[in-house]
């Protein structure tokens, strides 16, 4: 039953679609960029300040593919860039333990600094919610450019922009060479779809580890497309992978809070980590914004179950038969 309601979750999911994210939600092109106080690995508070001279701000997850591939992209581009007067500013998530940020500086081989935004402070001032998320700050301190996420272009596209803040290469000629790599990023995207059709077509199949590689490739070519981080949570269900779903599940409520199928799916995560209680309170808030809750309701029910408490159970029970009868899924 799970698997056949991934398709009803991606219809779903596609209903509370918009727009690309912004990597900086609070600061537009040509503002100037707040000072910001960060922690060290020491856990002196740091503040960062944006003038003077060309600055890379960079906002980090740990353990996230795309993240750790962006601060390796970064290490050669301030081998390339620190003796122009360029720095980088690495930013990890809110909340990111400190043995987890030194652990990545030292796989990495990372020189230059890496902070923590111990309680999302200056996440929240700029308005980052999509990981990773790159600024490039100018010498006046004002954001001058934005990259969301990381494709396989990153480093490229980067580089190309420093190169029109420092004077070395025109406008024109930077809209050039985005404009080649908008044709390739187009042609990535389409074999993302691609993949993420197969992944879905194979989770109806019942085959979820065929869908969970299908479903990493294409985000591996199309980070942002929300809908296979969907499709991939209820994959790593299939697969006995509660963990690693939830993590599936909070990246799409980071961007789409009110998406029911997210919602579903990290309740249902919760309940087979035997964190029954908050699994509970999860399914109850989906079932509630879900228009179509009988999987919600059957969920619950279960969790109820599970926890000794037959009375709630059978009502969450009787609830998901009732929505059935209605013609709901």
């Amino acid at each position: 039953m799970l698997r056949l309601w991934v398709a009803v979750c991606l219809l779903l999911a596609s209903l509370f679609s918009v727009k690309p994210a912004l990597a900086f939600r609070s600061v537009a092109v040509g503002s100037r960029v707040p000072a910001a106080t960060v922690k060290d690995l020491s856990g002196r508070d740091v503040n960062l300040t944006f003038s003077g001279r060309a600055v890379v701000l960079f906002f980090w997850r740990a353990n996230q593919e795309f993240s750790l591939e962006a601060l390796k992209d970064l290490e050669q581009i301030k081998k390339e860039f620190s003796p122009r007067g360029v720095e980088i500013f690495a930013v990890a998530e809110g909340g990111t333990p400190t043995p987890a940020v030194q652990g990545a500086i030292k796989n990495l081989g990372l020189s230059y600094p890496v902070y923590v935004d111990a309680e999302h402070k200056v996440e929240e001032k700029i308005g980052v919610i999509v990981f990773p998320s790159t600024g490039i700050v100018g010498s006046g301190g004002q954001l001058k450019f934005y990259l969301p996420s990381r494709n396989s272009n990153y480093r490229q596209i980067i580089q190309a922009r420093l190169r029109v803040e420092l004077g070395l290469t025109s406008e024109k000629e930077f809209d050039l060479q985005m404009k080649q790599i908008g044709e390739e990023l187009g042609s990535e995207r389409i074999r993302a779809e691609d993949h993420f059709k197969t992944g879905v077509r194979l989770s109806r199949q019942g085959k979820s580890k065929d869908a969970v590689s299908e479903l990493k490739q294409a985000l591996s070519l199309d980070p942002a497309l929300i809908d296979a981080h969907l499709a991939l949570g209820y994959a790593y269900l299939d697969s006995e992978e509660p963990n690693v779903a939830q993590r599936e599940f909070e990246v799409v409520l980071k961007q789409h809070t009110a998406s029911p199928g997210a919602k579903l799916g990290l309740g249902i995560s919760a309940v087979r980590l035997g964190d029954l209680d908050r699994g509970i309170e999860i399914l109850k808030e989906a079932v509630q914004i879900n228009p179509d809750p009988v999987q919600g309701y059957y969920e619950l029910g279960r969790a109820y179950e599970k926890k000794g408490n037959l009375k709630e159970a059978m009502h969450a029970y009787k609830w998901a038969v009732r929505k059935l009868l209605q013609g709901r899924r």
